[in-house]
């Protein structure tokens, strides 16, 4: 019995104190609602300093090779041997293909013994010019049948050495597509060539950061397939934007004597651009987007002004402001969503 009375009295003191602070939250929401008084947001900010940024920019590029080419025949011929081993170094001018010649060949021996006779023939008709024996007439046609021998024969040897097919440039062949025999037509891809010893890396940048790169500067960059970051020089820049991406395309090249780069991945680059001396930056977080651009929340006598700023070059933590602030204002960096003008703030810390 007393047990019970123990327990009812515990429950109606709990009910007084639940009661109690009911009532008293409603006093104090009235009181607060009478007098125009609203909570404080809490907040951090950060002080609009000069200083100095070590600007970078980061991108994706494309690994190529040096140089590339298609072997490829000039003429319909049977392959009648083949002197390259498939994924092996060959030197420019090395004999890849020989297409069968057996017919241009043999055009050319008889068009040889037929410049021979015409040979002969044009020396007895240019005496007998000379002793006025024929007309000049006569001779010239001689002489005119000799010199088309002659061409004819120059035409065949050019046909012929379209039947060796030679590496344009030294490099890493391929795999080939076709067997000793096979007939092959103009334009078919009997392998393929590249000159990897160095590799291009193109990439492009924003036309925003055209005059921040030029031949000649550094950059890094990694792959998916290497632990370790690589090094290319900036070979070109394209002198145009493209006018589809507003974009300018860059070609670096990179030394790969060691063939740890393979052509036709892709490349993570970062390019160092500039430092950027006494220049107000603000951490990304305390910009924020609007219908006109970029504003700000700053905290100024203890409630929240909104500033409408412009805004220049950005790396991965800051933001260059070039309008709308002041050295020494104080922005604000957190609870932006809750933030309005002239709402009361509650600074909890100054970063």
């Amino acid at each position: 019995m007393k047990k019970a009375l123990i327990i009812s009295g515990f429950i109606v003191l709990l009910v007084i104190l639940v009661l109690y602070k009911i009532f008293s939250g409603r006093e104090r929401t009235e009181q607060e609602n009478a007098t125009g008084i609203d909570l404080a947001i809490p907040v951090e900010v950060v002080i609009a300093r000069d200083t100095s940024v070590h600007y970078q920019l980061f991108t994706i590029g494309t690994i190529r090779a040096n140089e590339s080419v298609e072997i490829v025949s000039e003429i319909n011929r049977k392959v009648i041997n083949i002197l390259l081993k498939e994924g092996s170094w060959v030197n420019q001018g090395q004999l890849l293909f020989k297409l069968d010649d057996a017919d241009i060949l043999a055009k050319i021996n008889k068009l040889e013994i037929e410049v021979n006779l015409a040979k002969a023939n044009e020396a007895r008709q240019k005496k007998l010019l000379e002793k006025g024996g024929v007309s000049q007439e006569t001779y010239d046609e001689i002489l005119n049948h000799l010199n088309t021998l002659q061409a004819e024969i120059e035409v065949l040897k050019v046909d012929l050495t379209k039947t060796e097919i030679r590496a344009p440039f030294s490099g890493k062949i391929g795999l080939r597509s076709i067997s000793e025999g096979a007939l092959v037509n103009p334009g078919l891809i009997l392998a393929s060539l590249q000159d990897i010893s160095r590799v291009k890396i193109d990439f492009a940048i924003p036309e925003r950061y055209a005059n921040d790169i030029r031949a000649g500067a550094t950059v890094l960059f990694t792959t998916d397939y290497a632990t370790e970051p690589f090094h290319a020089v900036v070979e070109a820049v394209e002198p145009a934007v493209d006018m589809k991406t507003r974009t300018i395309q860059i070609r670096a090249l990179s030394d790969n004597r060691d063939g740890k780069l393979v052509a036709g991945t892709s490349a993570k680059v970062s390019l160092d651009l500039k430092e950027i001396n006494a220049s107000l930056f603000l951490p990304t977080s305390a910009i924020v987007p609007s219908i006109k651009g970029y504003i700000v929340f700053v905290a100024k006598t203890g409630k929240a002004d909104i500033r409408a700023i412009k805004t220049g070059i950005r790396n991965k933590e800051s933001v260059q402001i070039l309008e709308g602030l002041l050295p020494g204002d104080t922005v604000i960096t957190t609870n932006l969503l809750r933030m309005k003008k002239d709402a009361p703030l509650r600074i909890l810390k100054v970063n």
